[in-house]
Formats: C-alpha cells, sequence, structure tokens
C-alpha cells in the first residue's frame, strides 16, 4: 500500500532476476525492481529460513514510491541452490552485500533494510560500513533470539566446526510456521515452500554465532537514522533485549513501530499495510533529511 501523498513512479510490480558473482565466483540471484529516475535505493536482506520471494508486495511499493529495490538471496538459500545452507565463515556474508552494494550504479540515499535473520547481517554491516547506507531499516531483526543455542551447544559448534563433521547437518529449530504468522493460509504457504531453508551445515551454524557477536558487539554507534519495527506476539526474537540494544546504539535518530498483535512476518500479517505505510514514511524522511550533494 502505498502513501496517497507519494505519486506513483514508473515501475514494474513484477521484479527481474540479476545474477552476480561473487569475489570468489560465487553466482548469487538478486530481485530488482527497476524504477525510471529514482529517488533513491534500497538493499533488502531476509531471513534465515526465507527468502526475496516472500516479500514482493513490499518491494513494489517502495518501487511505486521511487525507490530502486534490490532484494539479495544469501547463498545457499532461495534461488541460490549451490552449496544450499553453507558458507565457509560469515566475513563472505558480509563481503557478498558489501561487493553487492559497491557494483551499483549509485543513487543516493541508499536505504539497507534487514529482515529478521538479515537484521543482524544488516546492522553488523553497518557497523563495518555506514558509508554504503544513508539508512538502516531492522525489521523483526534476529539480534537476540529466544531460541538460540546454549553455551554447551555453542561450545560443541565451535569444536566441531574446525572438524570434518563441519560438512554435517543440522536443523533450523524454527520448523512450526506459526512462529511467522497466525494465518493459516500462510502457515500452508511456508510449510510447502520449495525455497525454504530447512537445514544448514555445522559451519554455517557457528558462522551464525560468530555473525550475532559481531552484530551485537561492544561499542556500537548506528551513525544513520535507524527504523526497528516489532511485532507484539514475536516468539522467534526477544523483543525487550531488542528494543534495549537499538535504543542505545542508534546514535542518529531512532523510528521504531511496534504492532501488538503481529506474529513476526509482517507480510503474512494483517499489519501489512500499516507497515508498509510506516516503512514508506520513514523512507521518505530519510531521503528529505539527506543533504542535495
Amino acid at each position: 500500500m502505498v502513501d496517497d501523498e507519494i505519486p506513483p513512479h514508473n515501475s514494474d510490480s513484477r521484479p527481474c532476476i540479476v545474477q552476480h558473482a561473487a569475489a570468489d565466483g560465487y553466482s548469487f540471484a538478486a530481485r530488482v525492481w527497476r524504477v525510471t529516475n529514482p529517488v533513491g535505493q534500497a538493499v533488502l536482506l531476509h531471513g534465515i529460513i526465507s527468502h526475496s520471494g516472500w516479500y514482493g508486495p513490499t518491494c513494489a511499493a517502495l518501487a511505486q514510491a521511487g525507490w530502486e529495490v534490490h532484494f539479495l538471496d544469501r547463498r545457499g538459500s532461495g534461488l541460490n541452490s549451490k552449496a544450499r545452507g553453507d558458507v565457509d565463515n560469515y566475513h563472505t556474508w558480509i563481503s557478498d552485500v558489501v561487493q553487492y552494494m559497491d557494483s551499483m550504479t549509485p543513487v543516493r540515499p541508499r536505504l539497507l533494510i534487514g529482515i529478521s535473520w538479515g537484521g543482524k547481517l544488516a546492522t553488523a554491516l553497518a557497523r563495518r560500513h555506514a558509508h554504503l547506507l544513508d539508512g538502516l531499516g531492522l525489521i523483526s531483526p534476529g539480534l537476540f533470539a529466544l531460541r538460540g543455542v546454549n553455551r554447551w551447544q555453542r561450545l560443541a559448534l565451535r569444536l566441531v566446526s574446525r572438524t570434518p563433521l563441519r560438512a554435517v547437518r543440522v536443523t533450523i529449530p524454527l520448523e512450526e510456521p506459526a512462529l511467522f504468522t497466525a494465518s493459516s493460509q500462510w502457515q500452508q504457504f511456508i510449510r510447502t515452500d520449495p525455497l525454504v531453508l530447512r537445514r544448514v551445515t555445522v559451519r554455517f551454524a557457528w558462522a551464525d554465532q560468530m555473525l550475532t557477536r559481531d552484530a551485537i558487539g561492544s561499542s556500537l554507534e548506528l551513525r544513520c537514522p535507524t527504523l526497528l519495527a516489532l511485532a507484539g506476539q514475536d516468539r522467534i526474537i526477544d523483543t525487550d533485549r531488542v528494543r534495549a540494544f537499538t535504543q542505545s546504539a542508534a546514535q542518529a535518530g531512532l523510528t521504531r513501530f511496534e504492532y501488538k498483535q503481529a506474529t513476526h512476518t509482517f507480510e503474512f500479517d494483517p499489519v501489512q499495510f500499516a507497515y508498509t505505510r510506516d516503512l514508506l514514511q520513514w523512507a521518505r524522511g530519510v531521503h528529505t533529511a539527506r543533504p542535495i550533494g
């Protein structure tokens, strides 16, 4: 749903699929919504089991509001079948996004929007490469998990990740579709979606632990306008800890929206329209606030 005050731009509601070659030669897919004379660019990152195909309506709304949208499928996820559910280390995830953003035709301002697990990756990237973005969107960000590993499991992951057993696969503990949405229709969609990632290697799981440590490390200062969107019924992330963390870290202003009846994934919830309206409002504010030139 596009804010009535924003005139629609000449954009396609359906994305094109592009392939990007990473530094190590891995080719990963991105869904791109092209826009004539864009007001800015939005780069989006998905959750641990999801992919860019879950978020089409929001991306289309951003495009209609003038934003050129790039939604990356993480290597080994979504449309990327090679090395599915695997990564060598967490720096590779950061590098993939940085290289992609460096390859884009520069149009500023630029938003980086991380959804669920993608919010953790976006935060780590903002810490290391703040110059690449003008606004950071954290949508139900997986910075603090309610279903994380305990210290003994973490130690086991660390030890096993250094052995040949690092290629052994484990199940992501988010198998219940009701964790993402209260809608039976969308629960069935998640249950049968062939692109959902359900199992990862041990070294992926360890890389995820290291990414968490990097993202929530000490002395984090988010130096651009930050959006935080939270679901009141979230059973995946610890919303209290996420709220406190972002309030402390956001040095350039924090905009927070909370949807009390939402479960986790706003695309699969009746609040989608309110959420999209609020996201566009924040994006327009980032565009208005950015100095020209």
